[in-house]
């Protein structure tokens, strides 16, 4: 490596964990208190955010992994695996 580590961008995940579960889940359980229907609306939306916030956030910490993985390790180029079938000085299987 030349002395550029690859890291995690850990901004990323927290904020579409923010944006997709604490931010709605908050203001359900502010909406619920505040209308006097303490649990419904809590409910309702944890059951609807806590799937969606899981498939969003596993899917951005993949693709930051992803993105890490190709900058420490960046893929070969594709080498043909048999360079000179013809000339490999064996011998010949179809006489």
């Amino acid at each position: 490596m030349n002395g550029k580590q690859a890291h995690v961008d850990w901004r990323q995940l927290i904020i579409r964990l923010l944006l997709t579960l604490i931010a709605p889940v908050t203001f359900a359980l502010a909406l619920d208190w505040w209308l006097s229907t303490l649990p419904f609306m809590t409910m309702v939306v944890s059951l609807i955010c806590i799937p969606l916030a899981t498939f969003v956030v596993v899917r951005t910490a993949l693709s930051e992994l992803d993105r890490v993985i190709a900058e420490v390790a960046p893929p070969d180029p594709v080498v043909d695996e048999i360079p000179n079938a013809d000339r490999d000085g064996l011998p010949d299987a179809s006489a």
